[in-house]
């Protein structure tokens, strides 16, 4: 996707008469969105920034080594044991021996000619390393400002791993200018050097700049315009971490010393074979337990009580992601930890006083957000929503810049299910998200113009089959059982070689809580995928 940004100037970090300015420079392509204040705790908000910059850089995929040398390396010890196995003096021994030598002069006939070519090209590299960074880093982190705090929001290079800085307005100090809004900010690689050098005896000033607006409405030059090409995974992404936030979650809270002394016993300990796996223990009343696996070290958080109703068994997988968070757990008060159940994504909250950091991690770390996981399915919604009752409920969120479902049905006079349903259908848009640290939903306009919703319709090929299922008449409903807590479906559904038979429990939201299928692909992934393209279809029978 296609996305054009102009910027006044370059963000940068400035140390002088004694202060520090930490100066952002907006996206003028945007609505005017500013900001202008003094922190107060720069010590906390310095290292907040380096956790978020540690999510950014983050790549725990694995990576196949490269053993071209190596094997090079082999070849050539192939060759002088078979001459020496033939004997150096018979005549095909010798003749390899001139053939060989041969080839390494080549070798290195080739190396000096080619030499100026490997060095203009360093040269050229290194350049645009330091002088065209949008080369190297070509998205630029989304920053929103609104009545309570400044946030940030990043993903990690792996797409694993979503990370979140809230500023909350109480650690500002001397707040002389702001307007409200999202916008990209530049900000480039170097800045994360002079991030490092703010100490706590020179004040910090911070500003989302508003000059930069003035710059445009009178026509001088820009510093910088560009367009770049937006990965749909990107977008994705973002638009699957907010329909996460939004499912039912087991959340209690941990002492930031039981989470640092688990990432101390994932360092000191290598795990060589499966499962790779945290076990949560939960029984109500007790405090948390966590099962180490392989090695089955029991952790006891003794400080940590479960407070839920039912006894709970949960696994998560790519705990060395939790490094990310190692940074902050000095300066933090507490973590609530969110998980939406075995295999399905985990949210870390890091209360941090005057700021929060909220961690976001997929199932597994090879489980990236946009590819595999299909959370917007989970959450579903019993209720249609016109465009205009949509318009209607966005435009008092443009208002009110936070809400909760209730409080929006009473200002719109909407059916509260009309406006989950409508607040759920923005977020696919990328226009509000939820807060899961306030529990409310919040204003975000992801991007200047409107998503292309066709491109980002279908996360992979089973929502499109499903559809097709669909509209092919090969779907049908046998019962529907409604209960207390909701109902449950059973259908069948006929493929090219056979027919499964579907089974899916929603709530009175029209959530999938409970799900299974006779087929291969539930058979190998549960639902810690999302559900597979005959449960979609089933629900999407029963909604008509």
């Amino acid at each position: 996707m296609q996305f054009q940004q102009t910027y006044a100037k370059a963000s940068n970090i400035s140390h002088v008469g004694g202060r520090t300015l930490v100066d952002f420079a907006p996206d003028l392509g945007r609505e005017p969105t500013f900001f202008q204040g003094r922190i107060k705790d720069s010590i906390r908000y310095r290292d907040a920034m380096i956790a978020l910059r540690d999510v950014v850089v983050s790549d725990l995929n694995v990576k196949p080594k490269d053993h071209r040398a190596y094997q090079e390396w082999v070849q050539q010890q192939y060759v002088l044991d078979l001459i020496d196995t033939m004997g150096k003096e018979s005549g095909e021994a010798a003749r390899m021996l001139l053939i060989r030598e041969r080839i390494q002069e080549l070798d290195r006939l080739r190396t000096k000619r080619m030499g100026p070519y490997y060095k203009a090209r360093a040269r050229y590299f290194n350049w645009l390393y330091h002088n065209d960074p949008d080369a190297w880093f070509v998205l630029d982190p989304v920053i929103t400002v609104a009545p309570d705090q400044v946030f940030f929001e990043a993903f990690s290079l792996d797409e694993s791993s979503y990370g979140r800085l809230a500023v909350h307005s109480e650690l500002f100090d001397d707040v002389k200018d702001f307007a409200y809004g999202t916008t990209n900010i530049d900000f480039s690689d170097a800045l994360l050097n002079e991030i490092q050098r703010i100490r706590s005896y020179r004040p910090t000033e911070f500003q989302v700049d508003p000059s930069g607006f003035e710059v445009a409405t009178e026509g001088r030059e820009v510093y910088k315009e560009k367009k770049i090409d937006v990965p749909v995974s990107w977008i994705r992404g973002f638009l699957q971490v907010q329909s996460a936030m939004t499912m039912p979650a087991v959340t209690f809270d941990v002492k930031p010393i039981d989470l640092y002394n688990l990432c101390t016993f994932l360092r000191r300990h290598k795990e060589r074979h499966s499962p790779r796996s945290l076990k949560f223990l939960l029984k109500p009343g007790q405090p948390v337990q966590v099962v180490i696996e392989p090695w089955n070290e029991v952790m006891t958080f003794s400080d940590s009580v479960y407070l839920g109703d039912t006894e709970q068994e949960i696994r998560t997988w790519g705990r060395r992601r939790l490094f990310l968070l190692e940074r902050l757990l000095p300066l933090s008060r507490k973590i609530t930890v969110n998980l939406l159940g075995t295999g399905l994504p985990s949210f870390y909250v890091a209360d941090l006083g005057n700021l929060s950091f909220t961690l976001g991690l997929s199932g597994w770390t090879r489980n990236d957000w946009a590819g595999a996981g299909n959370f917007d399915l989970l959450i579903g919604s019993s209720a249609q929503v016109t465009p205009e009752e949509s318009k209607q409920v966005f435009s008092k969120m443009k208002w009110k810049k936070t809400a909760t479902a209730e409080s929006l049905a009473e200002w719109t006079g909407l059916p509260v299910p009309t406006v989950q349903a409508a607040l759920r259908q923005l977020c696919s848009a990328g226009r509000v998200m939820f807060d899961l640290e306030i529990g409310r939903y919040r204003l975000r306009e992801l991007t200047r113009d409107p998503l292309p919703v066709d491109q980002l319709r279908y996360a992979n090929p089973r929502e499109e089959k499903a559809k097709k299922l669909v509209q092919q008449g090969h779907v049908s409903l046998s019962r529907k059982e409604a209960s207390a807590s909701g109902v449950t479906l059973y259908g069948s559904v006929r493929t090219s070689n056979r027919s499964v038979e579907p089974q899916v429990v929603l709530d009175h939201d029209g959530r999938i809580e409970q799900g299974e299928c006779t087929c291969y692909f539930y058979k190998q992934n549960k639902l810690m995928q999302g559900p597979c393209e005959h449960m979609m279809a089933l629900v999407a029978i029963a909604r008509d």
